[in-house]
């Protein structure tokens, strides 16, 4: 499965006018951030530890997503990084800005200045985005993870969750570089990023479909409305229902490469798994 360079930080037109933390939207408080914030780090990480080990002809080879080279990949993750960390430190300070400067031509323009990049610039523009990324979230533990943003018209913590999504999403598509130093989605991504995606990316879906996770039959209905339990008396039994592992099937949703592709089936027969709609980027984010 060919990825595409859906980015879930596309810019929007916003208004620059300063507002005060303490007009932020309320949400429910947050006691995963913590962890969160360890797994972006660990796949930052990954990822950089992979780039110390790849020539020149490495970075130029083809990603996994078209168009890109996989020193475009490494372009993309430090600039979505310090773009990320900019509205976590203006949010500190009660303002908003749109989330790369330029919009989407300075976006373009900086991946592509950033692509070729030798292997040691790559290390160090990563190393500087997640040293940012871990002041700002620093610095957001002391002004309120409920801060406004652009981004998705959503709060700090929101923010926090895309750059989660962004580095381990891109962190697999190296292409062949990154398939065999095991940077692929069911090497890579733990269940908690996986529930996390299935939720995300689950408005791609024309509809609601039963989700079977092979490794412990887990069941769930996945939809435009969101992720719930399934239903115990088998109420859910006439949808069309998707079963893999958990990776699998967040990696399918994603529009990336799976180990094996799941399976859909209804009413007894094998069917074509559901097409999906746009990455949910410009959507503002459900509460």
């Amino acid at each position: 499965m060919t990825g595409t360079t859906q980015d879930t930080t596309a810019p929007r037109s916003i208004d620059p006018a300063p507002t005060s933390p303490l007009d932020s939207p309320q949400a429910a408080p947050r006691d995963d951030l913590p962890a969160i914030r360890r797994d972006a780090a660990a796949a930052l990480r990954a990822l950089t530890e992979a780039v110390l080990s790849l020539d020149d002809e490495a970075l130029g080879s083809p990603s996994s997503l078209d168009g890109w080279s996989v020193g475009h990949v490494l372009s993309h993750v430090a600039m979505v990084g310090d773009a990320l960390a900019r509205q976590a430190e203006l949010a500190a300070q009660g303002e908003t800005a749109e989330v790369y400067e330029g919009g989407a031509e300075g976006r373009a323009a900086g991946i592509e200045a950033g692509a070729h990049r030798t292997g040691d610039e790559h290390v160090d523009a990563l190393t500087a985005a997640g040293a940012r990324l871990e002041a700002a979230w620093s610095l957001t533990d002391s002004t309120g993870w409920g801060a406004r943003v652009t981004y998705r018209d959503g709060t700090v913590a929101d923010v926090l969750d895309c750059w989660w999504r962004e580095v381990r999403i891109h962190a697999t598509d190296l292409g062949e570089v990154g398939t065999v130093r095991g940077l692929t989605p069911s090497g890579t991504w733990g269940l908690a990023f996986t529930d996390h995606l299935l939720d995300f990316l689950s408005p791609r879906l024309p509809g609601p479909v039963l989700v079977v996770r092979l490794e412990d039959g887990a069941r769930s209905v996945v939809g435009p409305e969101g992720v719930r339990p399934a239903a115990e008396d088998a109420g859910d039994d006439d949808l069309t229902t998707v079963t893999g592992s958990a990776a699998d099937v967040a990696a399918w949703l994603a529009g990336r490469a799976t180990a094996t592709d799941p399976t859909a089936h209804r009413d007894g027969e094998t069917v074509d798994l559901p097409a999906l709609g746009p990455w949910p980027s410009g959507v503002p984010v459900r509460r």
